[in-house]
């Protein structure tokens, strides 16, 4: 009971630090460059804050993760080019432990995990642990403990860091309705003689081992989905290696960074010879396998993106996604104007998106699915919100 207690006061400190703290807050773009000529950040940390903002553009400009494992020197002339969604879930019959890795600053990889997490949830998949989730001192709980009941998460690391940007928002969003049990894994502190990864896989197999014979999903960051034996550095493996040996069973790895296209680093080739329109995998012509390396068991290859209305089309999901013009011409307010938008009845949470204005010229819009929305314009001194009804 008393290392129980000792539970709670920690969260309760933890909370009010952290929601007093917000070291990604929202800035504009030319704050992000300030801070960036001045060295006061990195350039992945300007990725991840264009990210916040639905700069796609600046936020891949300015960090991406080179191809791996020698997969542009493969030959693919014995492989088809087949839509991903209907394979994963074909494999994931078989399979108690999907993990989903993502490039954390390509939304368009937490999209396709939605509904990659939407369909699994068909099959019995109820339980999701996302890398992003602030944790408890290398425990599965959620420093943000009502984030289930509240349905959405707060724009506070109290619930985590990339839950920051709105499309991961929407996949928790989406993971709640659906009944996923979240939980976290992501290392908190240092344990001597573990490498981090180690530490996730650990993190995860706790969680197993207190909810028996479930089926779970784990969404993390681009190489800790690599299930093959090899070594990373030093002594140390990736985290689904670490999985795979611990539990000895097998494991459904879905690598999502590859076949994605690349600005500051070499794309691969293949994807100026495709004419794809969804995300999609490699199927080998003899057996029907999906496998092209021993690294992961599935490469998704996502379609270049396109532009409409300024914004990037795979925001455009389905049918239910309307472009949305904003009313700023009369506001009152200056540029550049920060832009949000959040269901009606949600308080202080991650908008489900977000764009600047720079000037009153720019057209670019918000990209929202039916629903009624509170539209926040910031120009950084004053806020003008309306209503919006998106049909």
């Amino acid at each position: 009971m008393k290392i129980f207690s000792q539970i709670i006061i920690l969260l309760y400190f933890a909370q009010v630090a952290l929601a007093q703290s917000h070291p990604y807050e929202v800035k504009f773009s030319h704050q992000i460059e300030k801070e960036i000529a001045t060295e006061q950040i990195r350039p992945s940390r300007a990725g991840l804050l264009y990210s916040l903002i639905g700069d796609y553009q600046n936020s891949i400009r300015y960090s991406e993760t080179p191809v791996s494992w020698k997969v542009d020197s493969l030959e693919f002339n014995n492989y088809d080019i087949k839509a991903a969604l209907p394979l994963i879930v074909k494999q994931a019959k078989n399979n108690s432990i999907v993990i989903i890795s993502e490039n954390h600053l390509k939304p368009q990889h937490r999209i396709f995990a939605n509904k990659v997490i939407k369909e699994l949830a068909k099959l019995g998949y109820k339980h999701l642990g996302l890398e992003t989730f602030t944790n408890v001192s290398n425990s599965n709980i959620l420093l943000d403990s009502k984030l289930n009941s509240r349905g959405y998460p707060l724009d506070s690391p109290l619930t985590g860091t990339y839950t920051l940007e709105p499309k991961m928002g929407e996949l928790v969003r989406s993971a709640i309705q659906l009944d996923y049990e979240l939980f976290a894994y992501e290392r908190s502190e240092k344990i001597e003689g573990k490498d981090r990864d180690e530490i996730q896989a650990d993190n995860i197999i706790k969680y197993i081992e207190n909810h028996p014979n479930s089926k779970v999903v784990i969404l993390c960051g681009l190489h800790h989905a690599v299930e093959a034996n090899i070594i990373k550095r030093g002594k140390s493996y990736w985290m689904a290696n670490y999985l795979k040996k611990k539990l000895n069973i097998d494991l459904l790895t879905i690598y999502q960074d590859n076949f994605t296209e690349k600005i500051i680093e070499n794309e691969h080739p293949i994807l100026n010879s495709l004419n794809i329109n969804l995300p999609s995998t490699f199927i080998n012509k003899k057996d029907g396998s999906t496998k092209i390396t021993e690294y992961v068991d599935i490469e998704i290859i996502h379609p270049k993106t396109t532009y409409l209305n300024g914004r990037p089309n795979w925001l455009y999901q389905d049918k239910r996604y309307k472009a949305v013009a904003i009313k700023s011409k009369d506001s009152g307010l200056n540029f550049p104007l920060m832009v949000s938008a959040y269901p009606v009845e949600e308080v202080n949470s991650v908008p489900l998106d977000r764009i600047e204005l720079k000037h009153k010229y720019d057209r670019k819009v918000l990209v929202l699915k039916e629903g009624e929305y509170r539209i926040v314009l910031n120009d950084g001194e004053n806020k003008l919100e309306y209503i919006k009804t998106v049909e």
